[in-house]
């Protein structure tokens, strides 16, 4: 295990820590500073930058040759931390304390520490983490939004507040689908100088509102949360696969959203999110388009056709795919042999 001691503020400072520990040269892009991991340690960067009102972010793109740990360590009140983590996982914990917040794909925590207490970052050995680090400033965020938190709900306020330290703050999630967006469009998007800070400082206040909108929704009830995390879309793209794979054998769907570790409610209005329509009437879409492959390039009949589908009722087998290709499945099978065979005729007279 190595240690690394970070003693300083704004995020500027810290990179210059940073590389004076991995006794390396750090670049500096205008307010963007970042430092390049050495081979000694691994491979990867770290970045920080500062913008106005009291919000900065630091990235953490980097694969460590051993465990590592970073003990931020100031002496004044620490920013309040919105971690994500895009792959990898590490461990958090508060200066002081045993107890250890895990942080692994798709997952988000936001921490705030006790009095002058510092945090800890842990990361592990040969993983390739990537974090995204939201910092906030609670003082100069407070005096730029001091109208608006002071009508902010009760939740959302415990957030920010407590700008002297007074308690520690910890809350764990998934974060969601819009997030999952934005921190895409970030790694993907490559401005130079002004363009790129105003775009890293609107994505970072982006990911705020996106976070704090999470934030109140994850105090609903789970069957009352409306807002898609990315971790669910995960498990709704793989019950997709065992929708396709297990096309004529299907069980129900609740079975199937359990297998992938969703509740019924949750699966249902995702899906609906993600596909604009029910799971119940994709299944049928990929039966039909099933029925309507082999109907052309097999010879199975309708009857097998139908039973390898999971169909049992054969009129509704017909009303369904009438429905979705204009004609009966057997008028579909006619039309088809009978433009192949008069393109194939076109073909022998040229």
């Amino acid at each position: 295990m190595k240690l690394l001691h970070v003693h300083s503020l704004p995020l500027k400072d810290v990179i210059i820590d940073l590389a004076a520990l991995f006794k390396v040269d750090y670049t500096r892009n205008c307010g963007e500073y970042s430092v390049k991991i050495p081979s000694t340690w691994g491979t990867g960067s770290i970045k920080g930058i500062n913008f106005q009102g009291g919000l900065g972010l630091l990235i953490y793109d980097c694969n460590f040759n051993t465990d590592v740990e970073i003990h931020f360590t100031v002496n004044d009140i620490h920013p309040l931390k919105f971690l994500y983590c895009l792959q990898g996982k590490i461990s958090h914990h508060f200066e002081n304390h045993t107890d250890e917040h895990p942080l692994s794909n798709y997952q988000n925590i936001i921490v705030a520490s006790k009095g002058n207490d510092g945090h800890v970052l842990k990361f592990l050995k040969n993983e390739q983490t990537e974090i995204y680090s939201l910092e906030i400033n609670r003082k100069l965020f407070k005096s730029k939004m001091a109208c608006e938190l002071g009508k902010a709900k009760p939740n959302l306020q415990e957030i920010f507040n407590d700008d002297l330290g007074d308690k520690s703050f910890y809350y764990n999630g998934l974060y969601s689908l819009n997030l999952a967006e934005i921190f895409e469009e970030m790694k993907n998007t490559n401005f130079d100088h002004l363009i790129g800070k105003i775009f890293s400082e609107s994505q970072s206040f982006r990911m705020l509102t996106q976070q704090l909108i999470q934030f109140d929704d994850d105090s609903n009830e789970d069957a009352d949360r409306i807002i898609l995390r990315k971790a669910e879309v995960s498990a709704i793209l793989e019950a997709v696969e065992i929708f396709k794979a297990e096309l004529d054998m299907l069980g129900s769907i609740s079975s199937i959203a359990n297998r992938v570790g969703l509740s019924g409610n949750k699966f249902q209005n995702g899906f609906k999110t993600l596909y604009g329509k029910t799971a119940n009437e994709y299944i049928q879409f990929l039966k039909l388009s099933l029925a309507k492959d082999l109907l052309v390039n097999t010879h199975d009949s309708i009857q097998e056709i139908k039973y390898k589908i999971g169909f049992n009722s054969h009129s509704y087998f017909s009303q369904l795919f009438k429905k979705m290709y204009g004609v009966n499945p057997s008028i579909y099978r006619q039309n088809y042999l009978e433009n192949k065979k008069m393109n194939r005729s076109q073909k022998d007279d040229k």
